[in-house]
This record gives structure tokens, sequence and C-alpha cells, in this order.
């Protein structure tokens, strides 16, 4: 009892403390036996207790610093997992350096493992239920890891990788990154525009949907919006013990979903998952779900060491019936996930790191150690298939492969490459696919990563063309080559086409009106063309004029997509 009442707080005053004004000297050590805790997160608050203003963890002498903003009232706060939170007396802040010990005693009883789960889902009142006393643990690692976070305190590999799947979580296509000694884990995310291929007008493509971070996990305001619940581990969690979290209420935004588990034999925290619930209704289609998981190092600090994001990806499909040729429907085309993993700068790379499998050599790689290889896909999202064909160069094409039906290449080059990657292919030329060029560099004997992806038609429009007249929309667009008999492009062909239109909006209402549109380019070196400004389900009449010989007409129809391809020929029959 008399250690016991030693931990409760004791704040010294000592005025030959080499620390300066406003400043306060921590020192964590176990009440019992006097042993330096390391790692605890210790934090100045406000003199009631309530607002943290700042914090850092003890080092291996149990010792850190905290600076106030001013003189006043302030409180000192230790917390650890395993150990029952700390919280100082009221300390005066002036001109004297202040230096506080705080005893910490283990916990005395272990976060509850749930037998049954809770039937009501409950706002938080304090420890003293089961899902209180969850998140009085689980809170201690979520602001320890937002603290590492936020202040960089680990410096950090990370290998990021975005993925598009099919159906059946088969990888269609893969893109890995690899940044060295970062202070933070990059905030990666999934724009709608990435996995709604229609984009119908009412989008903005503003909105990107992230692995929540622990901060906005534990901040007040996600807290006092959500309700709680401990649940009883399933499946890959049996054994832990849950917190369940979702919306207090649904309103008109996505909010989050999920279950923090955490380890009821130590305390530990040591996965998120969660879902997006209230989503626009075409990203309804499939659950969007993903996963983040924690990890506590031996100096104390927390990291997130892998995460990542899924969404359903969907385009339209139009009905297969002629007698009812305007009904179309959204479909499931695949997923696509964003993610990465990380651990601290300079250590050995884990076996279960993401990617892992895809970084292997092969037999015949590893038996040449000066080579290196360069894989990927290309993948075609106007379509909603893999681009066969395309030839990938490097070395000013000295190095080459090509593409097959799959979209998959792989490209060995003999020793290192710090060079550019080149993919060539008419319908990447055509829709001026920035990552058809692309920086690569490879170490001698390594394995990297390429991909290229052709966006969606309306991703297409809006980039290339903007929106129409009314702004309601991106403007249509009609692209291809102008050939002659041979197949041979022909550069500086004259294009042109026009079309009537009987209704123009005008102040928010549909006005009879009787205009011809016209547009009109010239083809590339390369015989391609571009033309924006097409109307939605527009008739147009195009043509195409080169000199000595006969002007091309064809009568054509804007589809759906509102992206007419198609390529004119000279002399064929």
């Amino acid at each position: 009892m008399k250690l016991r009442s030693i931990a409760i707080a004791l704040a010294i005053i000592v005025a030959d403390v080499s620390v300066g004004a406003q400043d306060v000297r921590v020192e964590i050590f176990e009440a019992a036996t006097g042993k330096p805790i390391v790692g605890a997160n210790v934090s100045l608050y406000d003199s009631a207790g309530t607002v943290p203003l700042g914090g850092s963890f003890s080092d291996q002498y149990g010792r850190t610093d905290l600076r106030a903003p001013r003189r006043g009232s302030f409180r000192v706060k230790a917390d650890k997992v395993g150990y029952d939170s700390w919280m100082s007396v009221q300390l005066q802040l002036g001109e004297r350096a202040v230096l506080v010990r705080a005893g910490m005693a283990p916990m005395r009883a272990p976060a509850p493992v749930v037998m049954r789960n809770e039937t009501a889902c409950q706002q938080l009142s304090g420890p003293g239920s089961a899902a209180g006393d969850l998140w009085a643990e689980i809170k201690k690692a979520l602001t320890a890891t937002a603290l590492t976070e936020a202040q960089g305190l680990v410096p950090l590999d990370v290998e990021l990788y975005e993925r598009a799947l099919d159906r059946n979580l088969a990888v269609v296509s893969e893109r890995a990154e690899q940044r060295m000694r970062i202070a933070r884990r990059p905030a990666v995310g999934i724009s709608w525009d990435q996995v709604d291929t229609t984009r119908r007008g009412d989008a903005t493509g503003s909105e990107v949907y992230r692995a929540p971070d622990p901060a906005t996990i534990v901040s007040d305001q996600f807290v006092r919006s959500h309700c709680y619940a401990a649940i009883r581990g399933y499946g890959a969690e049996t054994g832990l013990t849950g917190l369940e979290f979702r919306p207090a209420r649904v309103a008109g935004l996505p909010e989050l979903t999920g279950v923090l588990w955490l380890d009821p034999k130590d305390n530990a925290l040591r996965a998120l998952n969660f879902d997006y619930v209230n989503l626009p209704i075409p990203l309804r289609i499939a659950r969007t779900n993903g996963r983040v998981e924690f990890l506590q190092l031996p100096n104390g600090r927390w990291i997130v060491p892998r995460w990542y994001i899924r969404m359903p990806r969907i385009g339209r499909l139009l009905a297969s019936d002629v007698r009812s040729p305007s009904i179309a429907r959204d479909t499931l085309l695949g997923y696509q996930e964003v993610g990465g993993a990380a651990r601290p700068a300079g250590s050995a790379r884990a076996a279960s790191s993401l990617n892992a499998a895809a970084n292997e050599p092969d037999e015949d790689f590893a038996s040449d150690a000066n080579k290196s290889v360069i894989s990927g896909v290309v993948y075609d999202s106007s379509s909603g298939r893999p681009l066969g064909g395309v030839q990938v160069s490097t070395a000013g094409g000295k190095f080459r492969a090509l593409t097959n039906s799959g979209g998959h290449y792989e490209l060995t080059v003999a020793g290192p490459i710090n060079d550019t990657l080149v993919f060539e292919h008419p319908r990447l030329r055509l829709f001026r696919v920035a990552d058809r060029v692309q920086p690569i560099s490879v170490a001698s004997g390594a394995r990297g990563q390429a991909t290229v992806m052709v966006p969606s038609y309306a991703t297409l429009r809006a980039r290339l063309c903007g929106r129409n007249e009314t702004g309601t929309e991106p403007q249509g667009m009609i692209a291809g080559y102008v050939r002659d008999a041979s197949g041979k492009p022909l550069p500086r062909a004259h294009v042109w086409a026009s079309w009537q239109i009987l209704w123009v909006e005008q102040n928010g209402r549909l006005v009879s009106t009787n205009q011809q549109r016209n547009v009109e380019t010239d083809t590339n070196s390369d015989g391609s063309y571009m033309m924006c400004g097409l109307s939605r389900g527009a008739q147009i009449t195009a043509k195409v004029g080169i000199a000595g010989k006969s002007t091309l007409e064809e009568k054509l129809v804007v589809p759906a997509s509102m992206v007419l391809e198609h390529d004119f020929q000279f002399g064929a029959r």
C-alpha cells in the first residue's frame, strides 16, 4: 500500500534542473520495482486534465521532456498498454522547471474477454462497462500510434501497391512503389473516378476513400458520433476481443463502421477491420472493406505495419434485348485495392510483408545475379479488359517485350537500369495516356514493377475535353486513325464532323432549336485524330479530306458512353 500511494503522484519542483522555464522533465518507473518504463506515452494536459497539449515517449531511462505553451496550471499524464493510466496533480509552471517522477503500476485486471456479444450498441461512457474497459486500452495504442506518426518518430521503409482485381479477387494488374526512410506513412486512397467507370454527371471526382488513420479513430468527434459494443472474436480473429463501432445515426455522407481487435493476453491492439457504409448508390453493388494492423516496437512506439482498402469497380451494362436498347444497369467489374507495408528504416523485410510473393525471383532470374527484371500489366479500363500486344522497351529499344493476351509482360535487362520505360500501342497514343512513358530504376539482380492503365471513358472525356457548355457532364468525343488502303497512317488529313441539335437547355428548361454543330481537326504525324464537343446520341456526318484524294464521308452515331472510336481508311473495299 505504501508503494501504491507513492505511485499516485508526486510532483517535485526543482530549481536547478537543467531544462528551461515552463519545461517539465518526467521520469517514469514501475512503482513496485523502480525499474524505468520504456516507451510510455507521456503528455501534457490543461489544468482539468482533458485537453492534450503535446506529448512524447519515455526513453530507455524512462525519461522525457515536455514544454508548456505558457505559464499556468497543467497536468501530466502517462499511458502504456499493460499499465494503469497515471495522472499528476496540478502543476504550476512558471520560471522554475518542474521534475515529475511517476510510478506506474501494472494493470490490476486485464481487459475483459467477452464470452458473448453485447446486443446493444451504446455511446462510450468511460470504464465500468465491457466496451468502456476495452476502449481504455485500445485508446492507449491508438494515441501512441497517432503520436508516432504525427511527429515522424520512426523513419520508415514503405512498400505501396495499387491493384486491379477481378470479381474473384485475382490480380489483373498491379503497380508497386518503394519509399525509403520517410518520416510518415503515406496517405493513399481510392477515388470514385477509379472505381466508377460511368462517372455519372452527379459525381464531382473529388471523393477519395482511405483507410482510417489512428488520429481519426481516437478523436472526440469520431467517438461522439459512433456507438460501441464489445464482441467475441470470430473467424480469423478467434481468441481476440473486439470493440465494434458503427455510426450513431446515418446521415447523408459515407460513414465508417468496423471492429478494433485487442489480444486479451497482453492487452495489445492488433488490428482494425473496417467498412464504409452509406456510399453513393453505384458503389453499394459490393462490399467496401479494409484492414489496418498495429505493432508496438521495443522502444514503446507504435507503427502501422500493413494496411489496405478495397472497393468495388463498376461499369454500366447495356441490355442485350433489342426491344429495350436504352436500359442499362450497374455491373461489378472487379475491385480496386490500394495498401502497403511499412517497417522501421533499415530493418529486415518481413517474410509476411505485402507483395513478398510478387517480388521473389524465379529460378532463371536467380541464376544470373546481374540481370534485372521489370514486370507488370497493361489494363484498359475503357473496355474493361487487359491490353495485349503492347511493346514495352527501355534503353532506347535495346530491351523489349510484348504484353500477352492477359496484358502481362516481363522484361529482362542486363545489369541495373536507371532509364525510361516506354509502352507503345496505338490505343495508348490515341488517348494520350500519361504513364505510357515513365521512369524506372532497378538495382542489379533486383525486380521492379511498372503498370499502365487506360482510364475509363468518363475519365478520358473529363481529362481531354472538359465539361459541356451547360456544365452538366464532360463533353463527348470522337477519336481514331486515318490510314491509306495499305494501312499506312496519313498525317495532316483534315477531319470534320457535323450534326443537328434539336433541343438546347436554357435557364434549366429545354428549348426547341435547329442548330448545326461542327468540329474539325487535322491528323497528327501518326495519323491519329481527336475531336471534342459531341452531343449525347448525336447522329453525325464525319468527313476526311486529303490532297489528291476524294473526300471520305461516313454516317456515325455517338454511343451512350459518348466516346466514339472510329478509324477512316481511304481506298478500302
